[in-house]
């Protein structure tokens, strides 16, 4: 592996600040080889970046708007998780390492710019990524029980802000919403919080209307608005649409084709609209989802079994899946 001493990430930070410390894990696990190749994707400012693979096999793929692959690069990090981010940069990987949260540019085939550091004692990463065409965003959680959020700009024309929350916390999730970024917790007795970060601070931590018997599966939001997915206790999938505003639900509808084992992809398509990435029965298969409840087939694959990783921007939803990088338009 090696490492080049240059191109830094450029970086601004989002804190967030939990109230009860967490009982730490015995030293890092230890590195093994995954048979399960996962499929991440990020905005980029000029098109989108796919990760895939496994541990010791990491590739990342940047692709134009129009879904031309511009570069493909292995990524020398071995560790057991990672996470993409598109930067004002370029493509940047986050892991863990030695307790830290490591983060940096991928700037050759398997040459990793200087990499920054970010934490005192990292427990785990958070569940998602913030991506969008403003900010990128990678969340972790602190053995004290502390949410920290590292963020930066996707373009140069994007500002830095800072924001923390307190909250009790176990687990730990992040994604885009719009301008801003919504951080999630799940505490010591499942009940579920979402909070949205903008530029000066967090929004008073609220309860996600989850049920402690139900299976968190999926989220992404808007300033206004998120789409969950979750499995109720008979393992149906549903999905529910949130007011972040009203703090309640417009409304709950089953996904009566989902698989009973199949995972969930979801991103922001717009303002109004988000998009779901699932397994039917039929094959894999995403959707465009609006505040009426209306679903319509933007994508799918009859021979892929495998949920496809989405992101959105410039009009475009990227589809990332196992045989491959499709961009399709989806305006807003």
């Amino acid at each position: 592996m090696r490492i080049a001493a240059t191109a830094k990430v450029d970086l601004w930070v989002v804190v967030g600040l939990v109230a009860t410390a967490i009982v730490a894990g015995r030293g890092t696990p230890p590195v093994e080889v995954s048979t399960t190749r996962d499929i991440q994707a990020a905005v980029l400012s000029n098109g989108f970046a796919v990760m895939e693979g496994a541990p010791r096999d990491r590739h990342v793929i940047a692709v134009d708007w129009d879904g031309q692959q511009t570069l493909r690069y292995a990524v020398p990090v071995v560790a057991p998780e990672a996470r993409v981010a598109g930067t004002a940069g370029g493509v940047a990987v986050g892991w863990l390492e030695n307790r830290k949260l490591r983060i940096a540019r991928v700037t050759g085939d398997g040459v990793l710019g200087e990499a920054s550091e970010w934490g005192k004692r990292v427990k785990q990463l958070c569940e998602g990524t913030v991506t969008g065409e403003d900010h990128w965003g990678i969340g972790f959680l602190e053995n004290d029980g502390t949410v920290w959020i590292v963020s930066g700009p996707t373009a140069k024309r994007a500002t830095g802000a800072e924001a923390m929350t307190t909250t009790r916390t176990v687990w730990c999730g992040v994604t885009a919403a719009g301008k801003k970024r919504a951080l999630m917790g799940r505490d010591q007795h499942n009940k579920m919080w979402i909070s949205l970060c903008g530029p000066k601070s967090c929004e008073s931590a609220v309860q996600v209307p989850i049920a402690k018997k139900d299976t968190f599966a999926g989220i992404a939001c808007h300033e206004k608005r998120c789409l969950l997915a979750v499995r109720d206790a008979k393992g149906t999938a549903n999905l529910g649409w949130y007011g972040t505003a009203t703090r309640k639900l417009t409304w709950w509808k089953p996904l009566t084709d989902a698989t009973p084992d199949s995972a969930f992809s979801v991103t922001a398509a717009g303002p109004d609209a988000f998009a779901v990435g699932y397994v039917t029965r039929e094959g894999a298969t995403t959707i465009r989802v609006i505040e009426s409840g209306s679903m319509v087939r933007a994508w799918a694959d009859p021979s892929s079994t495998d949920v496809p990783a989405l992101a959105w921007a410039n009009d475009r939803l990227l589809v990332a899946h196992a045989g491959g990088n499709e961009v399709a338009p989806l305006p807003r």
